[in-house]
């Protein structure tokens, strides 16, 4: 599984990437076209708002993998030995059900958006196939954190550190 995960990172990598680049481009045309020629990017807001969100759900499946969700220890670094590891699968249950709320909510708000043909104002782009996408990226994110869990039921990850390496 390690290869796959690797090609996975790597993919997901790339689109955090390019919708980076052209969040940037976008932006840097509508700013240039509104000061220098009053004219701005005709739904350069919209692409931007599009382009953040799949970002943001493209980089939660690797959040997930280096357990780097945010967190507040205030008694955490005190735990040692069986109750970390208890904590630790507690903790990763919870990301489990929260992901799997996360995507499953998606799943049937892109369904909501393609039966009601929702578009964006201004570039009349459809929405649903973007939320499909947010919510099979969820769907993957849900999956790492169940690897994670029966990794650390099993005691392949004996600590949360350890566990930042690849899903071999």
């Amino acid at each position: 599984m390690g290869g796959l995960w690797r090609w996975t990172e790597r993919v997901l990598e790339g689109v955090i990437s390019l919708a980076l680049i052209a969040m940037a481009a976008v932006t840097v045309i509508d700013v240039a076209g509104r000061y220098l020629f009053n004219a701005p990017l005709q739904g350069g807001y919209e692409i931007s708002e599009l382009m953040m969100g799949l970002t943001v759900f493209a980089a939660l499946p690797l959040a997930t993998r280096a357990e780097s969700h945010l967190a507040i220890g205030l008694m955490t670094d005190r735990l040692h030995g069986r109750a970390r590891r208890v904590h630790r699968i507690v903790i990763l249950l919870s990301t489990v059900a929260a992901l799997a709320f996360i995507a499953w909510r998606m799943g049937v708000q892109a369904q909501i958006l393609h039966r009601s043909e929702a578009a964006t104002g201004s570039l009349q782009l459809p929405l649903w196939p973007l939320a499909g996408v947010m919510a099979g990226l969820a769907w993957l994110a849900t999956v790492v954190a169940v690897v994670l869990v029966l990794r650390a039921f099993a005691g392949l990850d004996r600590d949360a550190h350890a566990a930042k390496g690849s899903l071999e």
